[in-house]
């Protein structure tokens, strides 16, 4: 038997995933060269012989007199069942039988440890959503207090429309603006309900009334006579003017005619500004003789007595 050693680089091999290596160093002795095998054997004898699950790369090697080779060897326990596996490496002579060396030989214990069982899931956090959803209701219900809760209207009296609605909307309330005559400068704020200084609920609407000049209305003059007419809108504050064809200008004196409004543009009624200009239309009508008294009074010319001399 030739004189053929071997050293492990470590007596324990670290297995991860079920798989591992070491390096075996087999170191020839004899004085000549020697065809040297690394094997390895199941460490007890079972029926069948059990698996050893370790492959070596090149197992047969030609190794010089004294000479030392590096032999690498591989551990895979993929499928292996839980517990250990006693593994025999052994360098023997190719014209030997491995038994030869059995004394030479040296065992690498395998661990498969049991498999690790599925962690279990975790449940549905139920109670934390539970606690997130009531949180979410009082933050929710004090932003809600905060946006509806009673405060001051602002005071906006007199200001421009534009500045007005700003205050108000800033302050948390909504603006609705309605348009009233007044002789205010136009496009400020004449009156406010609630008014300014009164406590009402955030989001409650302040209705604001809007300054617009002030109108005339065209005054009901038809069949009046001129002089009538004059005298209503002069009341009025219009000026008046007349329309071509016109009959007359006034009523004649000591006369039965008179001067009659027949019509008037803008209409009757109509909405214009102050002291604008309504275009008459006159006809010269005779006066129904009803009552000489009426006559007397509206005519005193015509029913002065004269005494003869």
């Amino acid at each position: 038997m030739t004189a053929i050693t071997m050293t492990l680089s470590s007596p324990d091999v670290v297995l991860n995933d079920g798989k591992g290596s070491l390096t075996a160093s087999v170191t020839n002795g004899s004085p000549t060269s020697e065809r040297v095998v690394l094997g390895a054997f199941p460490g007890q004898v079972t029926n069948p012989p059990s698996k050893t699950y370790t492959t070596v790369p090149n197992p047969l090697r030609t190794i010089a007199a004294g000479a030392t080779e590096q032999y690498v060897v591989n551990f895979d326990t993929a499928g292996a069942s839980e517990g250990s596996y006693p593994v025999k490496l052994i360098a023997y002579s190719a014209d030997d039988a491995p038994e030869d060396y059995a004394d030479q030989a040296h065992v690498v214990t395998l661990t498969v440890p049991a498999a690790e069982k599925p962690k279990p899931k975790p449940g549905f956090p139920w109670l934390w959503v539970i606690i997130g959803g009531v949180v979410l209701l009082a933050v929710i219900g004090v932003i809600l207090y905060f946006m509806f809760k009673d405060a001051n209207v602002p005071d906006v009296k007199t200001k421009p429309q534009a500045e007005a609605v700003k205050i108000v909307t800033d302050a948390g309330f909504k603006a609705a603006t309605t348009e009233i005559e007044s002789a205010s400068p136009e496009g400020t704020v004449v009156n406010q309900s609630p008014a300014g200084g009164e406590k009402v609920g955030r989001g409650s609407t302040v209705n604001l009334e809007i300054a617009v000049p002030v109108k005339a209305t065209v005054p009901s003059v038809l069949g009046s006579r001129i002089e009538t007419a004059r005298n209503a809108f002069q009341t009025a504050q219009l000026q008046l003017d007349f329309t071509q064809g016109s009959a007359c200008q006034s009523s004649p004196p000591l006369s039965l005619m008179r001067c009659v409004v027949v019509g008037v543009n803008p209409d009757v009624g109509t909405k214009v500004n102050v002291n604008a200009l309504v275009l008459v239309r006159t006809e010269l009508r005779s006066s129904i003789i009803v009552d000489p008294v009426n006559i007397c009074l509206s005519n005193p010319q015509l029913c002065e007595v004269r005494l003869n001399p």
